[in-house]
């Protein structure tokens, strides 16, 4: 894998990093949707906007497809099957992260995080999804 897709777990630490490099990595529509529903100011809305008009001029959004849907889903519903969620768990619960884990195996991403439990489970059945923490790769 070649390029870093940032999580949405790594903005509250690593503010400033991502702040000064926003351009140098590759980002998932789905953590701006996290980003962007949360409590954040007007100005900081206002950056995000900003950065998704050059992120996607320059190929690095990251949007997920049909199949990108239906394979993260179908990931979801193995590790359920597998007994390595709780059966009773929200579908919704492991979504947001087996999309980012899709879109960055099919361009090429590695996934730099802090929630390295929910990636670790998707390993099991995603075993090509390669995850840096966040720790390491700011490091």
């Amino acid at each position: 894998m070649e390029y870093p897709l940032l999580d949405t777990s790594v903005f509250s630490t690593y503010k400033k990093q991502i702040d000064e490099n926003f351009d140098s990595f590759h980002f998932s529509i789905v953590v701006f949707y996290e980003l962007m529903a949360s409590m954040i100011d007007k100005s900081t809305l206002q950056k995000y906007e900003y950065w998704l008009k050059i992120l996607d001029k320059a190929d690095k959004l990251l949007i997920p497809t049909r199949t990108d849907w239906i394979i993260a889903a179908k990931a979801v519903r193995r590790l359920r099957y597998l007994s390595l969620i709780d059966k009773n768990l929200s579908p919704t619960a492991l979504q947001n992260d087996a999309l980012i884990a899709r879109s960055s195996f099919m361009h090429k991403c590695f996934i730099v995080t802090d929630n390295i439990r929910d990636y670790e489970l998707l390993q099991k059945v995603m075993p090509k999804l390669e995850v840096i923490p966040a720790g390491e790769f700011f490091s």
